[in-house]
């Protein structure tokens, strides 16, 4: 990101201002809009959108990478990093109107962002689900609510799985 679009980032969240997201009812790969703007492209995996060169990622959440594998109470494996992307990509298309807020932005230049479907938290959603789990070094908003999808046996909390920070770290 450049010096310009960081120091816009930056403005845009010292005063507060959230990014509206409209969307056409159009298959999930179709484009939609942010305040009209911006069109996002491509949802890359279960945390993470794209608007052309512009990465966003969900705020307090970390998902499994798309290659991550998680395995079921009964051992088996699926697929849970694609399984994550793939219920970001129905949240986002059910929704009439996405709205999103710029909570930071992180070392790699993504706008970290808390968005809305439905007037619901899609972040605290995919972690009610057990398809993301909170990221506790950086937000302590889900981290209750982690708990009771763990206590619950939600998604890949039903099974086993490596966090999704360290099966990053573990397959660099």
């Amino acid at each position: 990101m450049n010096r310009i679009a960081k120091f816009y980032a930056y403005l845009l969240l010292i005063c507060g201002v959230g990014l509206s997201v409209s969307q056409p009812s159009m298959a999930v790969d179709s484009p939609f809009d942010i305040g009209g703007t911006v069109t996002v492209t491509r949802i890359s995996d279960g945390d993470s959108l794209r608007s052309g060169s512009l990465r966003i990622r969900l705020f307090g959440i970390d998902a499994p990478e798309i290659k991550q594998i998680c395995h079921n109470a009964s051992s088996l494996k699926w697929p849970c990093g694609v399984n994550a992307r793939d219920r970001l990509r129905e949240l986002v298309k059910t929704a009439a109107h996405l709205e999103c807020r710029l909570r930071d932005t992180d070392r790699y230049g993504r706008l970290v962002m808390q968005c809305f479907a439905n007037q619901k938290d899609i972040g605290r959603t995919l972690v009610e689900e057990g398809m993301a789990v909170a990221y506790e070094r950086y937000a302590k908003e889900y981290i209750a609510v982690q708990a009771q999808a763990r206590d619950a046996g939600r998604g890949m909390w039903a099974g086993t799985f490596d966090m999704p920070e360290d099966w990053r770290k573990a397959n660099k």
